[in-house]
């Protein structure tokens, strides 16, 4: 099982590194929805349930920011925060030990930046909520999540510099 949830995880790298180098925020979220239901998996069939339960929360997460421009509650304002207050109140009933804490301010601070930020600032984020998540994935033995939380990190910077670099340059087309 252990096997195959890592597989899973890796399947989520790919398309975590992929989606950091999107420059839309709506298909950054469609491409990480799917990811974060690989995580899903991953945590599943390693038995380690606050990374499972976060994780649903984070695609219902998704599901809702992607939707801010069609519907007023998607998008209010308190919206990022209320998901952030949901993930930790939820994440009593799944705790596994101290290092849940990890995942759960990562997912928490991700959740936030995700629904306040643009895309530039939420990869600056995501070098904050990555290393706290690869914390919790090294306890968890979620192999494939510490490889995915190290590469996202650097994928993040990569997208970081790009996006300097084309807006430097004024290529910057950000789809709106």
């Amino acid at each position: 099982m252990a096997l195959i949830g890592n597989a899973c995880g890796l399947v989520a790298v790919a398309l975590f590194i992929f989606s950091y180098q999107l420059f839309d925020k709506k298909k950054l979220l469609i491409v990480q929805t799917f990811a974060t239901g690989m995580n899903c998996l991953q945590y599943l069939l390693l038995g380690a349930y606050s990374g499972l339960v976060l994780n649903i929360l984070a695609v219902i997460r998704n599901l809702i920011f992607s939707n801010r421009d069609n519907n007023k509650i998607c998008g209010a304002k308190w919206m990022p925060y209320l998901l952030a207050l949901i993930m930790g109140g939820v994440s009593v009933f799944t705790w596994e030990g101290y290092y849940s804490l990890f995942i759960i301010v990562g997912l928490m601070i991700n959740t936030v930046c995700l629904g306040i930020c643009d895309s530039q600032s939420l990869r600056y984020s995501i070098l904050v909520s990555c290393p706290l998540i690869l914390t919790y994935d090294a306890f968890a033995g979620a192999y494939a999540g510490m490889l995915n939380e190290g590469i996202s990190t650097v994928s993040a910077i990569v997208g970081i510099v790009r996006y300097i670099r084309a807006s430097k340059l004024g290529k910057l087309n950000t789809g709106k």
